[in-house]
């Protein structure tokens, strides 16, 4: 099963892409790349984050609502307990399609409309660089993908800490880590970590 496709950028919100369904009356549009981004992508995260045999048992997946599917369906769709709550991968400010947006606006000369950036070269045009745009998509996949996790830990005396500051709010590592009993294929060395950057790149 695919969790996010095109439609998630058609929304009126910071990750909006105008054009990203395909509308006969427009043209040109971003509906085509989009859709090759989103099964390259949503496949590069998943198999970072969950290792192909997890990864494999998600794909295989054809009725989310099956009984023997409820640990999928909360990791998919979101879960609240022990007074945490999860997002989940499918919610409407997904981390996977924040991760997306962030690398086809950089990949991508886009026209946006009155409500986005342009980087054109065109008449009457303004051009600017979409940094800004980039590091917030960034900074929110960073915040569900991994959260507090750090990529160096926190050491003091016997206490070793790789967590940080953790939240209410979990994200796809902790999430596993607090389920790693319903996951059991699941390693956490095997999770990879990404490295966050701000609006210069850095």
């Amino acid at each position: 099963m695919q969790i996010v496709d095109k439609s998630y950028f058609n929304n009126q919100n910071y990750i909006h892409i105008p054009l990203a369904v395909v509308d006969p009356s427009a043209a040109p549009n971003n509906a085509t790349e989009l859709d090759y981004l989103c099964i390259k992508l949503e496949r590069e995260i998943l198999l970072n984050a969950l290792g192909l045999s997890l990864y494999n048992e998600i794909k295989a997946i054809t009725d989310i609502d099956l009984p023997e599917n409820a640990k999928f369906k909360k990791l998919i769709q979101g879960d609240e307990y022990d007074g945490k709550i999860w997002l989940g991968l499918d919610n409407d400010d997904s981390l996977i399609a924040n991760y997306i947006y962030q690398e086809f606006v950089t990949q991508t000369d886009i026209r946006l409309s009155a409500t986005g950036a342009k980087k054109v070269n065109a008449e009457n045009a303004t051009t600017q660089t979409p940094k800004y745009l980039i590091a917030g998509a960034h900074q929110n996949f960073i915040k569900q993908y991994q959260g507090g996790y750090l990529t160096t830990p926190y050491i003091e005396g016997n206490f070793i800490d790789w967590y940080g500051c953790d939240s209410i709010e979990k994200s796809l590592y902790g999430y596993l880590m607090d389920k790693k009993a319903d996951f059991t294929n699941w390693k956490p060395e095997n999770f990879k970590i990404y490295e966050t950057k701000n609006s210069f790149g850095i």
